[in-house]
């Protein structure tokens, strides 16, 4: 019997795209044996607003500290997308030694960086899906299981994802809040532990 060694909990704001997305790392044939040991659990809760998704996350650790198996680490993948509070979360999430995935606008930005590396600002996520399927991906919406497609283009999205950090940089060190930038996404950092899980805290 596989004994589980680590446990990561990612709580997703949308029940489609993002959380297809992270429950696919498990069935995938390449990750199975790596990720064999780790407990991954992916959950969308009924408030799915980012003051909704910190206090799940919360909640949920909590709970599995008093129930002695705790969580190495706990992720909320989060989209600015028009939310209110989103500051607010953001520093509660920080204080309780919780993980945030941020996109904005919306997690299909990392989809689009599976493609393209680029900056591009976005007002809305209906305009990046647009995007996404007249240049890159016919066939996308937000409630296929856009993993299996995409998964040989993990790399470049990687890759693409660093630079987007890199160039970024600039705007955070001059003192930009990160809700306030026009292209980002910090979701491959949560991406690069599933792929290696030895990375997980």
């Amino acid at each position: 019997m596989i004994s589980i060694s680590k446990r990561l909990l990612i709580v997703c704001e949308d029940e489609k795209s993002s959380k297809l997305y992270f429950e696919s790392f498990k069935r995938d044939e390449k990750l199975k044996r790596q990720l064999s040991s780790v407990d991954i659990e992916v959950v969308h809760p009924k408030d799915h607003s980012p003051v909704g998704l910190v206090n799940e996350a919360k909640e949920k650790k909590k709970k599995a500290k008093r129930d002695r198996n705790p969580y190495n680490e706990v992720w909320i993948v989060l989209d600015k997308d028009g939310h209110a509070n989103l500051d607010q979360a953001l520093i509660t999430a920080r204080d309780n030694k919780i993980s945030v995935a941020l996109s904005i606008m919306c997690f299909e930005y990392w989809i689009l960086l599976h493609f393209e590396r680029t900056r591009k600002p976005f007002a809305k996520c209906d305009d990046i899906i647009g995007y996404i399927k007249k240049e890159h991906f016919e066939h996308y919406e937000k409630n296929i299981n856009a993993y299996t497609s995409l998964k040989d283009k993990i790399d470049t999205a990687l890759e693409h994802a660093i630079w987007l950090m890199n160039q970024n940089q600039n705007d955070l060190d001059r003192g930009v809040k990160i809700n306030d930038l026009s292209a980002y996404t910090d979701v491959h950092i949560l991406v690069q532990k599933l792929i290696k899980p030895e990375k997980i805290n």
